[in-house]
């Protein structure tokens, strides 16, 4: 089986552009000890265990307060806001935003595979403004991956969409979601 990586715009993504400002000393310390020096350019990619220490080192850090599930939607949303920033989220954002919320979302495993080496992702037509996903995504970064699920609707132009957790395993998370359509 293939190591699973995640590749340095999603770090950039994240670190850099969506925590502009907020990335502390105390945090950029606790990112190098887990594998990751924002001090230097960023490698091309970083094994998933690296990238969940991450995610985690930056909840616990910034979002010491708040349950864990909310502190990884909110980096999730972070994250693809500062996303859409670098160089290739602006190029597949400007095609999104064209292609409406129904058919992005049945390419979003193909987004998520800009950003790293192993989603995987079943979408269920549930209505004409529902669907749902099924998305090989373990552990706590389900919640990261709400939250990115929700910021890219809202990258695509849809202004009232939800993202609920449905139910996961150990393995994979399955989430609902449902927009209002413009007009």
């Amino acid at each position: 089986m293939q190591e699973k990586l995640v590749f340095d715009q999603t770090l950039e993504g994240l670190f850099v552009r969506g925590l502009d400002g907020r990335v502390t000393p105390t945090l950029k310390l606790h990112l190098r000890e887990v594998g990751v020096d924002l001090d230097r350019k960023l490698l091309p990619a970083y094994p998933f265990e690296t990238w969940c220490s991450c995610v985690r080192v930056a909840a616990q850090t910034l979002y010491a307060e708040t349950p864990q599930e909310e502190a990884y939607r909110e980096l999730g949303e972070r994250m693809v806001d500062g996303y859409r920033g670098t160089m290739m989220g602006r190029a597949l954002f400007s095609v999104l935003q064209l292609l409406g919320p129904r058919r992005v979302l049945s390419r979003v495993q193909q987004s998520f595979r800009s950003g790293n080496n192993y989603t995987e992702v079943r979408t269920e037509d549930l209505g004409p403004t529902h669907l749902r996903l099924w998305v090989n995504e373990a552990g706590p970064t389900r919640y990261l991956m709400q939250g990115a699920i929700l910021a890219g609707m809202r990258g695509c132009g849809v202004q009232e969409a939800q993202v609920r957790v449905r139910g996961f395993t150990a393995e994979d998370v399955t989430f609902e979601v449902e927009w209002r359509e413009k007009g």
